[in-house]
């Protein structure tokens, strides 16, 4: 089974991909793209993703992109399972996924980690931490409602979550937001020190 992953290894999207591919054991290249300023894409990366965003991916010429498309497909087909069984708590797991997707995303990793690792120490805004400090509650409040959607196995949510708070736990500004969530950060202190998690790191993050 060939299996080509197109990105960077600063990319969070592209380090969910990554984290799934070796949550079940699959190998992989990773090739290379990158879309940002000063960076450079393969010749034939518009027939891979036609807004050349990453990660793209093709798996014994299956081609696909977006983030979300890729790892369902994966889990589709390939053991072990990383969405749960149970009904509820799969839609639980979607719901953690589209939380860190519109919600957590934006205010941890731009709004915090950026200015802060990318752009010579820049104060997040009032507006980025209270969004942070917001959603970390909601995420957190999932280890009593649904735990076995993130925390109590791995999961998609799982992996989602963890690009997120890498990030944020990489500057002082978003430790110190974590460290308002004790059982949050109890998890997190355990998952992020496992071995697909110091694999995928990038020396971009602490973690």
């Amino acid at each position: 089974m060939e299996v080509k992953l197109y990105g960077t290894e600063e990319s969070v999207y592209t380090r969910i991909v990554r984290l799934v591919l070796l949550a079940k054991k699959v190998e992989f290249a990773l090739i290379e793209a990158d879309p940002f300023e000063g960076g450079v894409l393969p010749e034939d990366y518009d027939l891979r993703h036609p807004f050349k965003r990453i990660p793209a991916f093709e798996m014994d010429g299956v081609r696909l992109y977006e983030t979300d498309a890729i790892v369902h497909y994966v889990d589709a087909i390939i053991d072990p399972k990383l969405t749960p069984g149970d009904s509820l708590v799969a839609a639980h797991m979607r719901q953690i996924m589209r939380i860190v997707d519109n919600y957590a995303y934006a205010p941890l990793v731009w709004g915090i980690y950026v200015p802060v690792w990318w752009r010579d120490g820049l104060e997040p805004s009032d507006e980025a931490v209270g969004k942070a400090r917001h959603v970390l509650g909601v995420i957190e409040g999932f280890l009593d409602s649904s735990p076995d959607a993130c925390f109590n196995q791995q999961t998609l949510a799982t992996f989602y979550l963890a690009i997120v708070l890498a990030a944020a736990d990489s500057v002082t500004q978003g430790t110190a937001l974590i460290d308002e969530r004790l059982r949050l950060r109890e998890w997190w202190n355990g998952f992020r020190m496992t071995p697909i998690m110091t694999k995928t790191r990038s020396k971009h993050t602490k973690f």
